[in-house]
């Protein structure tokens, strides 16, 4: 029997990292358009609004980019490239499957509502037996070494006598 084991926190938080430096790679990218979008406002006289609008569809599309990333792997394989790395995925919760794309959106979601208070909706990782975090609860998945340990069958309880 394979019991999927619970995935510890320092393995999410480095996944985490990971592709944090994914998703910062992916926004340097985009900020390369945002400068040769301002060389080309540079000819023209520049405008504040112009300006302000392209630095908002930059950033825009940045976290497009870095949602779409982790909705299309989570969705597809279960992980992303830093979980890969760090050898833990997604799966539901309830029969330990993967969790497709629409919980992999509702699960972003709940990245992104962490991140928007402060982190505490990370505790639950930090605290709670299950490890899940808001972003867990919200979409019904948990995360797991990718790696299981066989769980050996109960050894039978044997009695021995010893002669002397």
């Amino acid at each position: 029997m394979i019991a999927l084991r619970t995935a510890g926190f320092w393995p999410r938080f480095s996944g985490h990292l990971l592709d944090c430096m994914i998703g910062f790679g992916g926004w340097l990218l985009c900020s390369m358009w945002l400068v040769i979008g301002l060389r080309v406002l540079d000819a023209s006289p520049i405008d504040l609004l112009d300006v302000a609008l392209l630095v908002f569809a930059v950033q825009a599309l940045a976290l497009a980019l870095h949602i779409a990333y982790h909705v299309v792997m989570v969705g597809g394989c279960g992980q992303t490239l830093g979980k890969m790395a760090m050898g833990v995925i997604v799966v539901k919760r309830d029969d330990g499957g993967l969790p497709g794309y629409g919980r992999a959106a509702l699960r972003c979601l709940g990245g992104l509502l962490s991140l928007a208070t402060v982190g505490i909706g990370y505790l639950g990782v930090v605290f709670t037996e299950e490890r899940r975090g808001l972003a867990d609860w919200l979409a019904g998945t948990r995360v797991v070494d990718l790696f299981p340990e066989a769980v050996a069958p109960p050894p039978h309880q044997e009695i021995r006598l010893l002669s002397v």
